[in-house]
């Protein structure tokens, strides 16, 4: 008798443990807060986590890194190979758990929005100076409480390479962690590491993401248009440029929600024809206008458009023309093709204008 009420009271006991411990992690696993002084190991002195937040549901890693050369940087979202995710260091045997990259959000270069979420496009990529300072936010779904360490792995085979932005045994805390830190002590953070590099390029003021289309209009040779009520021929050599007249060019095509050419060497093709232009008149410029299909997201489709038409120029300045005199304009689904109003895969297009001054 007294050995079953031992039992019983053991078993009551180990009940009332299991249930406040539920409730502890449940509650933990809520806990919204922020963790201004991440500790974690790095390969270079050029990017930091400026701060992490833990949401209901999500796990949100703010970054930031300073462009040391001149370079083209690409974002990639979650369906990318080379997209950032965590995963427990390989020494914490039992216990191998990954998180996929949800979406980036708010991507800034010197405090200009360029994307507000990176999610459904698989990469985009933007041309970079040395010294711009690159800010996004990395979404990951809520890491578990029973976790305590992880690893910011960039790619999927990035672990070990020292030129990718990868950062090892970050500390995951709790709200109760004593080493959370204030706001003000990341802040400073932020301005040490910064105070480090003395060829910062110049920031603009801070924007909002609730100015959503205004941010997506930029300043440098990059605008939204009116649209327009003709078809525009296809380019098929050099005389089919003339002033102030939009060409399609024919080669240069996309896959759905693609920012990649579907078809590098025909689209190359096309791109040396502008090159061309630009060497044989050096007062012109070139305007190029990019464009999506019907379908999906407005804002989505101004973003992707803007990528597709960024695409052509980048190919231009590699070949040595000066971005100055290649202009961005971009539309996303809001000038289909005369004969394509209901959709169709030609509306996924780049058009090119010659811009005249004297020739």
């Amino acid at each position: 008798m007294k050995a079953l009420y031992n039992q019983s009271l053991f078993s009551l006991l180990l009940l009332c443990s299991l249930l406040f411990l539920g409730s502890s992690s449940k509650l933990e696993a809520n806990d919204k807060f922020f963790d201004y002084l991440p500790k974690y190991r790095k390969f270079n002195s050029n990017y930091q986590i400026d701060k992490i937040e833990y949401r209901e549901k999500r796990t949100v890693i703010y970054f930031r890194f300073v462009v040391e050369e001149d370079n083209n940087v690409a974002f990639y979202s979650g369906s990318h190979p080379n997209a950032w995710y965590l995963r427990t260091p390989p020494r914490m045997r039992g216990i191998e758990v990954q998180f996929k990259l949800m979406e980036i959000t708010d991507i800034r270069v010197n405090n200009e929005v360029k994307v507000d979420i990176l999610k459904d496009i698989p990469e985009i990529e933007y041309e970079m100076k040395r010294g711009d300072v690159v800010t996004c936010e990395m979404h990951f779904a809520r890491i578990p409480h029973y976790i305590r360490m992880l690893d910011l792995i960039e790619g999927a085979d990035g672990d070990m390479d020292n030129d990718r932005f990868n950062c090892f045994d970050i500390l995951i805390k709790t709200a109760q962690s004593p080493l959370l830190g204030k706001e003000s002590e990341a802040q400073k953070n932020t301005q040490r590491f910064e105070s480090t590099f003395t060829y910062l390029q110049p920031k603009t003021a801070s924007q909002p993401l609730a100015a959503k289309e205004d941010s997506s209009k930029e300043a440098n040779n990059t605008h939204m248009a009116e649209p327009i009520d003709y078809r525009p021929q296809a380019m098929t050599d050099l005389a089919d440029i003339r002033c102030n007249k939009r060409v399609i060019l024919p080669s240069i095509s996309f896959k759905e929600d693609a920012v990649n050419f579907n078809g590098r060497v025909r689209a190359m093709q096309d791109i040396k024809t502008l090159r061309q232009y630009l060497e044989n008149y050096p007062s012109a410029m070139i305007r190029l206008h990019g464009h999506t299909d019907i379908f999906g997201d407005e804002i989505q489709n101004l973003q992707l458009s803007r990528e597709r038409a960024m695409a052509v120029k980048l190919e231009l300045v590699k070949m040595g023309i000066d971005r100055d005199r290649i202009e961005i304009l971009f539309y996303g689904g809001r000038q289909p093709l005369q004969g394509l109003e209901e959709g169709g895969i030609a509306n996924r297009r780049v058009e090119a204008e010659a811009i005249c001054t004297d020739q």
